[in-house]
């Protein structure tokens, strides 16, 4: 990524903040990525794989928080205008709930005994993060192209609206499986948290199209 993500701030300002935001996207992608893996794993049984991949999300989760606070801490000191100020923070903490519900998701899936799930809902939740995976990585092109070509930006923006939409219908699919078929193992407890992890899934996808939105007004205001 470029040091001048972004076209509208003036050169020298903010650069040590957009190095951070480019870092902040690639742990997000690889916490969404380290998720989807996760779920591959609890899936075939394999549960110390899914187990480290929780951990793997866990800290990258850790590392954009972290990397977070401390851009919000560079951005109060920076000579950036107001307005560029906020388009910043507005982008990153939106970024961060991608990787905050990423974790969410890892926390729930650790604790239910997801490989007595019948197949349908394995392969449904598989389907929902691998697209959450190529929404996020939409999304990531969608802030790069901010700098260079902002018409790019709001195509990218779009794409990542119709993946969020694509994402809203495999919910639909695993909420109807989850609710029509049988599932040994599962507590009443177990299958609440299932569909709470259903749902954190879906929310990934929310945060994604959010950010996207930002881009969006970010870029016609450009």
């Amino acid at each position: 990524m470029s040091r001048r993500l972004f076209g509208w701030f003036a050169p020298k300002r903010g650069e040590n903040v957009l190095k951070m935001v480019e870092e902040h996207l690639e742990l997000t992608q690889n916490a969404v990525t380290d998720l989807y893996k996760m779920v591959e794993a609890s899936a075939m049984c394999l549960e110390k794989d899914s187990k480290d991949f929780f951990e793997s999300v866990s800290q990258l989760e850790m590392k954009a928080d972290a990397l977070r606070r401390t851009m919000v801490e560079e951005l109060t000191k920076s000579e950036m205008f107001p307005e560029e100020r906020e388009d910043l923070m507005e982008l990153v903490r939106a970024v961060d709930w991608v990787a905050d519900w990423s974790k969410e998701a890892g926390r729930i899936l650790v604790i239910i005994p997801f490989e007595t799930a019948p197949d349908e809902m394995k392969e449904a939740a598989k389907n929902m993060c691998k697209a959450n995976v190529d929404c996020v990585g939409v999304l990531s092109k969608c802030v790069k192209a901010l700098h260079e070509d902002p018409k790019a930006a709001l195509s990218l923006a779009d794409e990542v609206e119709m993946l969020e939409e694509n994402i809203d219908e495999l919910y639909s699919i695993a909420r109807y499986h989850l609710a029509n078929l049988e599932y040994p193992g599962f507590s009443v407890g177990a299958l609440i948290l299932l569909n709470e992890f259903l749902d954190a899934l879906e929310t990934i996808a929310d945060w994604c199209e959010n950010t996207a939105d930002i881009v969006r007004a970010i870029a016609v205001r450009g």
